[in-house]
């Protein structure tokens, strides 16, 4: 079954010179069609640090594309469903680092960024994260980003987001994804996202990768395939199910989902699924929803 991610860390580790879970094999055993990539450079670092790491691991993910066959690249084609190989997507997770300097962003786009959250966690220069008061929220220089984001068909990433800067963002963009969140309703995280928020970008036809952390799904340091399964439950009665998929958040958290905890056990998770859900809404979730997202992003630019 065509499977898709929304979100994983493998630039970092590389970047660290680590090794990644998400990597050519892992990819390749787990039948996984489209692959997001995202640029992180650690908020704690100096500015001039963070820009440099980002620069370094868009090197690598080109490095990356170029080294290994069954990686694809190619911003302008449309993601086919009956390849052999993993598309890479590249996006940019917490841009505070490069303000609204608009010379900065026309770099990254030519260099083929495709999707980009305004923070990480923290509170910067364009908004307002996660871990932040809902006294603030996106600043004039993050709407003068979103609407360069818009205006150049960029996707605008919600994660990571506080409900302040979160609403402010879906008033202003018109491609929005939370590339990797979870359910509020099932755990109270501000990470998470209410059933408000959900049916909000239900609305703007978005896309919500479920990401695979114990801490977010259920607020303990394990969490199995029920868990998740609960999650898509409850996706499904807010009427969800044709937006949702997974954000996996691989090489990113420090722990994952019990037997879920590389690209390669895609297939036993949709498995299961396939037993407790219609294959339409299966098939959507493994990848179709996301490729469709992305194909229709993709169109408007055409």
């Amino acid at each position: 079954m065509y499977t898709a991610d929304a979100h994983c860390d493998a630039l970092l580790k590389i970047a660290q010179s680590d090794s990644p879970t998400v990597n050519r094999e892992t990819l390749k055993r787990g039948g996984v069609g489209l692959q997001n990539f995202a640029l992180f450079a650690p908020v704690e670092n100096s500015i001039q640090d963070q820009q440099e790491m980002i620069i370094k691991e868009m090197t690598l993910f080109h490095m990356c594309i170029q080294q290994d066959n069954n990686l694809h690249w190619n911003p302008n084609s449309y993601l086919q469903k009956e390849n052999s190989y993993t598309d890479a997507i590249l996006s940019l997770e917490g841009a505070g680092m490069f303000r609204d300097d608009l010379d900065w962003w026309r770099d990254l786009k030519n260099k083929g960024l495709e999707m980009a959250s305004l923070t990480w966690n923290e509170k910067n220069d364009l908004a307002a994260g996660s871990a932040q008061s809902n006294r603030y929220g996106v600043t004039k220089a993050g709407e003068k980003v979103i609407k360069w984001q818009h205006e150049n068909q960029i996707v605008t990433d919600a994660a990571h987001l506080n409900e302040k800067s979160f609403w402010r963002v879906m008033e202003l963009a018109d491609l929005v994804t939370v590339s990797h969140a979870n359910v509020r309703a099932l755990h109270d995280h501000p990470r998470n996202l209410t059933d408000e928020q959900i049916s909000a970008l239900v609305r703007k036809e978005g896309f919500l990768g479920l990401t695979f952390y114990p801490l977010f799904i259920n607020g303990t340091n394990s969490a199995d395939f029920s868990d998740l399964g609960r999650q898509v439950e409850h996706l499904c009665t807010l009427g969800a199910a044709h937006i949702i998929g997974f954000g996996s958040d691989f090489d990113g958290v420090p722990a994952t989902v019990d037997g879920l905890s590389n690209p390669s056990h895609y297939p036993s998770f949709i498995e299961w699924l396939l037993k407790r859900f219609d294959e339409s809404i299966v098939e959507g979730i493994a990848g179709e929803n996301f490729r469709r997202f992305w194909n229709n992003k993709r169109s408007i630019q055409d």
